[in-house]
């Protein structure tokens, strides 16, 4: 029982630490897509259109690594359960 408690910790936290970086990612996507309508980007480093597409598909590598990061524990959890009590 307790591996199944831990195993519901975990991915309460993982799936809000998920939520909060998705809300991030889509804010971000929001400030990108007002400063292509506004042609808003910069030239300097961090603030160009380059730097914004970067900046976004790192946030989506990010997500996709917690996600399998979930799915891992998930497994292995499940994997664990099927073995034997001592």
């Amino acid at each position: 029982m307790e591996q199944i408690r831990e195993l519901a910790t975990l991915l309460e936290s993982g799936i809000e630490d998920y939520d909060d970086q998705m809300k991030i990612l889509q804010s971000e996507r929001l400030k990108y897509l007002r400063l292509s309508m506004t042609n808003g980007f910069g030239t300097e480093e961090g603030d160009s259109k380059e730097s914004w597409l970067l900046h976004l598909k790192q946030l989506e590598d990010s997500l996709g690594v917690r996600l399998q990061a979930l799915k891992q524990a998930i497994q292995k959890s499940a994997d664990s359960l099927k073995e034997p009590e001592a």
